[in-house]
Parts: structure tokens; C-alpha cells; sequence
């Protein structure tokens, strides 16, 4: 009995020496995730104030740790300046039951981020338009509505997730 747990310690010991061994590899070698960017960007928001501009904004900054960005707190202060426009999410009614009430009802979602980058004056415009069904349970309207924020939170990571393949390829594009 003895021997048995003795060489089941010893497996146990060689796999966290080698887990450890990999780990120490790695991070000797310099490996870092695609998207890293070793130098910090500033990031300044333009946008109407209204609900649907506050919540994208706030879901950005968010990410900001996976973009390696600060807020800048004037539009002089940033590295990219990300204006929102053309932001619209809308409800449409797809189809109905025998009773003609709702059975499925499509989230439209459009929002155009045009970025302005300072040090080289360009800009770059990232149009999104995206649409989910869902069936529509007459029964719960709170269940829809939760269903439906769900879902404005998904549109609102598709926004996140063009905005970190922008600056990884601008990442990448300066290292290179």
C-alpha cells in the first residue's frame, strides 16, 4: 500500500515539475498573447448622449485591460479618438402565432465606429450590423426583455471584439 501511494506522490511531484518547467519556458522565451501591445494607448469616446451610447461605451471600457487603453480625458490628451454613430437597435416583429400575437421577434442592431488615429491623421470606420430572432413568449414579458438585453450585451461583444482586432493588427503592424 505503501509503494502504491509513494509512486502516485512521485507522478504527482513529475507533473508539477514539468507544469512548472513549461511555465518557466514560456514566459523565458517572451511568448505573449497576439493582441499584447507593450505600449499603452489612450482612447477618447465621442457619441450622443442617450442610454444606448452610455451602455456601449461603459461594456468598452470594460475590455480596455485586453486592448491595453486608458481613458484620456480630452480629446487632445488621446492616442485614438472613437466617435459612435448611426447606433440603433431595433425591435421588429418576424411573426405571429394563430392568434396573430407575437411568436418571433427580430433584434436589429447597426452602430458605425469611425476611429481617428492622431499620429498618422487617418481614419478608420468600422461599420456593424447584426440581427438575432428570438420567439416571443406572450406569457412573460420580463423574460423577454431579459432575453432581449442578452442579446444587446452579444451585439455590444461583437463591438468589443472589432475594436481589439483593430488594434491588434495595429499592434502588430508597428512591431513588424
Amino acid at each position: 500500500m505503501f509503494q502504491k501511494n509513494s509512486s502516485i506522490l512521485s507522478f504527482e511531484l513529475k507533473r508539477i515539475f514539468l507544469n512548472s518547467l513549461l511555465i518557466l519556458f514560456i514566459a523565458a522565451c517572451g511568448f505573449k498573447p497576439l493582441n499584447y501591445s507593450e505600449k499603452k494607448i489612450t482612447i477618447f469616446f465621442e457619441f450622443q448622449k442617450n442610454p444606448l451610447n452610455f451602455s456601449l461605451v461603459q461594456e468598452l471600457k470594460k475590455n480596455f485591460f485586453l486592448m491595453n487603453a486608458n481613458l484620456a480625458e480630452t480629446k487632445d490628451a488621446a492616442d485614438f479618438v472613437i466617435e459612435i454613430s448611426n447606433h440603433r437597435l431595433g425591435k421588429f416583429l418576424e411573426a405571429t402565432d394563430e392568434n396573430f400575437f407575437p411568436a418571433v421577434v427580430s433584434l436589429d442592431y447597426q452602430v458605425k465606429l469611425s476611429i481617428f488615429e492622431k499620429n498618422t491623421n487617418t481614419i478608420h470606420e468600422i461599420p456593424i450590423f447584426t440581427s438575432e430572432d428570438f420567439s416571443y413568449d406572450t406569457e412573460s414579458i420580463l423574460s423577454n426583455e431579459k432575453q432581449a438585453d442578452e442579446i444587446k450585451l452579444d451585439f455590444f461583444s461583437e463591438a468589443v471584439n472589432e475594436l481589439l482586432i483593430f488594434f491588434s493588427e495595429k499592434s502588430n503592424a508597428e512591431s513588424a
